[in-house]
């Protein structure tokens, strides 16, 4: 079964950015060009894009000693 989802890495193929762009874009990170948070978000929203939740929740992780 194959899914549907787009992902943060086809954003950035499809928009000719690089998938770090596409993320600090989403989260309005104060280093990206306005006009580049404008396109990305809304094309996000235009394909519906939604976070991974658990790439999301892996990243919070601390490492165990």
């Amino acid at each position: 079964m194959k899914s549907n989802h787009v992902t943060l890495k086809d954003i950035a193929r499809i928009l000719e950015l690089s998938p770090s762009t596409v993320s600090r874009a989403l989260k309005d990170h104060p280093d990206i060009n306005e006009e580049t948070k404008k396109l990305v978000k809304t094309f996000a929203e235009k394909v519906n894009y939604r976070p991974n939740a658990l790439a999301l929740s892996s990243g919070n992780k601390k490492p165990t000693q």
